[in-house]
Formats: structure tokens, C-alpha cells, sequence
């Protein structure tokens, strides 16, 4: 008999997967939205579920300790475990499954590109020049227009987890000059990518370009401040589609209405972004409502990969996206 897994998927959720999925196991479909209670309910029997809609809600301690038969648990956590109490599900023998950032690493490494791109040209003056009929058609010597070219230039990635592991194989092309600050970076993951790590201050004086691609932690809240942004110096790009609050966005805005910096920004603090926000408005940065994370493949993405790993899970195989204590740690900045 095959194991019973609840499954609230997205709508767009390719049939394949569906199919790959219901080749070990029988699902089961929430009806509606559920309670606290009604997910208790709709458990009794079930060997794993699949939180990626939002038909189901959090995973606490009543409800694990209500489905006794329940094995592993998916869902979507920025990596983390947002959304499920891990303690609880480890107590009562519950492997955990994240593919948040699986999914989303190609659409953001491909935003950070392009932002990139957008902002070597100085592509937000452009636009608005444009927009407001005042473009200058003799580009020569014109600043406003090209600031350079990505090939060969020197970046600075903060941070290379999945997303930033997927932008070092977008920029090869380039034959960029590359330095990465990552105090977690696997040895392994920087051997596959031939990466030149350095401490944060050394990727700051190194970056012509900065992105930065970090999780919202205790230790990375504000980590690019007034200090930092003084390392990086006056006519550098800083590139943001992470977390807002990794950055002292009071500080940045100062800065780039100095005209210090140019900026591509998915991300701020606080979001939404104030409508009268000075950011909106000034010429050297392009902004975006947080929308790097999102494309069509990215939620069937999400889908894909989490079936990937409950077939895994279900054939006594080893799983590739179990959420472990060391990424909570990490979370919680004890390490």
C-alpha cells in the first residue's frame, strides 16, 4: 500500500510532477481551507505532507503532535523553516523538507543580472530621460548613458547560497573578476566554482559591482552600513534582491541622493516601500517591488524539487533539501 501524503499545491503544479509523485505515493487533497483543527483531521493516516498553497496553515506542535503517522513534512521557508515549528517536528521523528530557494535562484540570479546590466548603462536616468522627452541622442562622452561594460570587471557577491551560486554560472561568460564573501560557503561548493573568497572589507574594496545575496539573519541585519558603503566607494554599483533589512537603508538613500552610488533595488526596509519615498524618484537607481523571486517556473520549481525529494524519502534514498539544526542556528545567528 502506498503511503498517504496531503499535498496543497500551487494551481500552475506541472501533471508530470503530479504523476512522479503519485508513483509512491496516494494523494491526498485538502478540502478548502483548512484550521489548526481540520489539518489534524485531514493527517490521521498520512505519511507526509506538501505546504506550498495556502490552504494549510503552520505546522506547530499540536499539529505534530496530532498526526502520529505523519514522516516528513515540505514546505516553503526562505530556507529556514518559516512556517513550521522544527523543534517540534524533530521531537516527534519529522524530517524536514524547504525548497524556497531552490525554486527561486534562477528567476533572482537572473534579476541581479539584469540589474546589472541596467545600472552599467545607467538604464533608470535613461528611462526617465526618455519618459520626460529631455534624452540626448549624441552619446559621445556622455556619461549619463554608458558607465561601462560587465565584461572584465570586478564583482563582489555577498553571500552564495543557491541563488548566488546560479549568478557566478550567468556571469562566466563575462570573465568577470569575482570575489565572494560567504562565512558558510561549503569548501566544496567553492573548489566546483573555482570562487576567490575574501573577508567582507576585502570584497568591498575589490567590487566595481556589489551584489548582495544574503538571508535576513541576526547577523546579517545591517551589515552593509555607513562603514561598508565608505569601503566600497563613490562610484561603485550596489545591487539589493535579498532582504531589505540587510542594509541601512536610510544610509544608502543619503548616498546615492549624493550621487555616490548607482543602485538596483528589488528589496526595502520597510516594504512596500513608501509612495513619497525619495528612492521612487532619484535618477541613479532602479527599483522593483520585490518581484526578482517571482516567475511561472519558479512555483512549479518549488513543486519539482519537493517531489524530487519525497521520492527520495519514500525509495530509503538520501534527501538533498532536509532543513537541518545548523540552518536554524544560522537563522537565529548563534553561529
Amino acid at each position: 500500500m502506498k503511503p498517504k501524503v496531503l499535498v496543497d499545491k500551487h494551481g500552475n503544479a506541472h501533471a508530470d510532477d503530479i504523476a512522479r509523485l503519485a508513483a509512491v505515493a496516494e494523494i491526498v487533497e485538502p478540502e478548502g481551507e483548512l484550521t489548526e483543527e481540520g489539518l489534524i483531521a485531514a493527517l490521521q493516516g498520512c505519511a507526509g505532507l506538501i505546504r506550498l498553497g495556502s490552504r494549510i496553515p503552520d505546522l506547530t506542535r499540536a499539529v505534530f503532535t496530532g498526526a502520529p503517522d505523519l514522516e516528513i513534512a515540505g514546505v516553503r521557508g526562505d530556507r529556514f523553516g518559516t512556517g513550521i515549528d522544527l523543534e517540534a517536528a524533530w521531537e516527534f521523528g519529522v524530517v524536514a523538507v524547504d525548497t524556497d530557494n531552490i525554486g527561486s535562484a534562477p528567476p533572482v540570479a537572473e534579476w541581479d543580472l539584469a540589474l546589472i546590466l541596467l545600472c552599467l548603462r545607467n538604464g533608470a536616468a535613461v528611462y526617465r530621460q526618455m519618459m520626460a522627452g529631455e534624452e540626448k541622442w549624441a552619446v559621445a562622452g556622455n556619461e549619463d548613458y554608458v558607465n561601462g561594460e560587465l565584461t572584465g570587471r570586478k564583482v563582489g557577491l555577498i553571500g552564495c547560497g543557491h541563488i548566488g551560486q546560479r549568478l557566478i554560472e550567468l556571469l562566466a561568460p563575462f570573465n568577470v573578476d569575482l570575489q565572494v564573501y560567504d562565512p558558510y560557503l561549503p569548501g566544496e561548493i567553492a573548489l566546483r566554482y573555482g570562487i576567490v573568497r575574501g573577508e567582507l572589507d576585502q570584497v568591498l574594496t575589490h567590487a566595481d559591482i556589489l551584489v548582495i545575496q544574503v538571508p535576513h539573519t541576526p547577523k546579517t541585519e545591517g551589515m552593509i552600513g555607513a562603514r561598508e558603503l565608505d569601503l566600497l566607494g563613490k562610484g561603485r554599483i550596489l545591487i539589493n534582491c535579498c532582504r531589505g533589512p540587510v542594509v541601512d537603508y536610510a544610509e544608502l538613500t543619503g548616498r546615492l541622493e549624493a550621487g555616490e552610488f548607482i543602485a538596483g533595488l528589488d528589496v526595502f526596509d520597510p516594504e512596500p516601500l513608501p509612495r513619497d519615498s525619495r528612492l521612487r524618484q532619484l535618477p541613479n537607481v532602479f527599483v522593483s517591488p520585490h518581484i526578482a523571486w517571482y516567475a511561472p517556473e519558479s512555483l512549479h520549481r518549488y513543486f519539482a524539487t519537493m517531489v524530487d525529494d519525497f521520492v527520495r524519502f519514500f525509495s530509503g534514498e538520501a534527501l538533498h533539501y532536509e532543513l537541518t539544526a545548523r540552518m536554524v542556528d544560522i537563522r537565529h545567528g548563534k553561529i
